[in-house]
């Protein structure tokens, strides 16, 4: 199973943030069901108003490399909102034989 996050990040107007949340919020709820689809979540910049950003959590049988449609749909409607970042990021396998260690 490949574990994948596709992340969606929307830079806006403060007094347009509490609508496009609201709109990512009936998103989540609309795709919920959707194959392979595991969580959504949005967070907000803790110090910038507006900054936005949309977690889809996947699991697939094949390997992705490339936007969902569900994606690239949030992404083309969001895009009229601001400057729009949209990439996707794989999980790295961990197990005994691909232990990987980080010094400082």
């Amino acid at each position: 199973m490949m574990e994948w996050v596709e992340i969606i990040r929307l830079r806006t107007q403060p007094d347009v943030e509490p609508s496009v949340i609201q709109w990512l919020k009936d998103t989540i709820r609309d795709i919920h069901g959707t194959p392979g689809f595991d969580q959504a979540r949005i967070y907000t910049h803790s110090a910038i108003p507006g900054d936005i950003s949309l977690h889809i959590m996947w699991s697939t049988v094949q390997d992705i490399l490339k936007e969902s449609e569900i994606g690239l749909m949030v992404a083309y409607t969001l895009q009229k909102y601001g400057i729009l970042d949209h990439t996707v990021w794989l999980m790295e396998a961990m197990n005994r034989n691909n232990v990987r260690q980080v010094t400082g």
